[in-house]
């Protein structure tokens, strides 16, 4: 695991920064025939390789490699955020929901209603008043549009900067520990959240028997 000192974001640029700049010092950039043969996995593995001596690697590096391997790693997220929406099963024809930053969307679709409970990370709170309204919902009854505070449609929420968590419901933050991004790489992670999205939703009157399971989806917000 990446050291707790350090945020998840930034101990995550910093590891594929401290890859990617062992590829340079060694001019061992991967050849055509290797990228076929190599998988997300074998980058996972690299970057665990560097994650306890990350800091003492970092603070030994120089300001143009570093400048350049950010951007390095800026184009790869930019290939793999809009994979991972694919990921997510969208109920047509609502429009696909847009998360907010420093936070992100449970999702639910049940009897042709896709249902989104916005969260926010820790050190964010959500710009309006939300402790009765858990969720935001997409379907036949609403028009096939979403039941948002906001102008635009599609933004379900806004997670502002605050030291205080107090316009939402207890479960919608991120536990202190983590972040949507931290949840979305664990399954287990995920399974909990979804497993208490659905109760409340049962609580609220909402029979889940004919939930869509393939549609669970969390989606997080840059």
């Amino acid at each position: 695991m990446f050291s707790s000192c350090l945020p998840w974001k930034t101990q995550f640029v910093l590891s594929l920064a401290v890859l990617l700049a062992d590829f340079t010092e060694n001019r061992a950039f991967a050849s055509l025939s290797e990228c076929k043969t190599a998988t997300i996995n074998d980058v996972n593995e690299s970057l665990e390789k560097y994650s306890k001596c990350l800091p003492e690697m970092i603070a030994k590096g120089e300001k143009a490699s570093i400048n350049s391997l950010v951007w390095t790693l800026q184009e790869a997220l930019d290939l793999l955020r809009p994979v991972q929406e694919q990921f997510c099963k969208q109920l047509p024809p609502c429009p696909r929901p847009v998360a907010p930053r420093n936070g992100g969307l449970v999702c639910v679709t049940i009897d042709n209603a896709q249902y989104c409970k916005p969260m926010c990370n820790k050190g964010y709170d959500f710009q309006f008043l939300r402790r009765s309204r858990l969720y935001e919902v997409c379907g036949n009854a609403t028009g096939f549009s979403w039941t948002t505070q906001l102008v635009g449609g599609k933004e379900l929420a806004v997670c502002s900067p605050s030291e205080t968590a107090i316009s939402g419901a207890k479960s919608a933050y991120s536990p202190s520990n983590s972040t949507c991004v931290h949840t979305l790489a664990f399954p287990e992670a995920q399974a909990e959240q979804l497993n208490i999205f659905l109760k409340e939703l049962e609580e609220q009157g909402i029979d889940g028997s004919s939930r869509d399971e393939g549609a669970d989806c969390i989606i997080c917000g840059y």
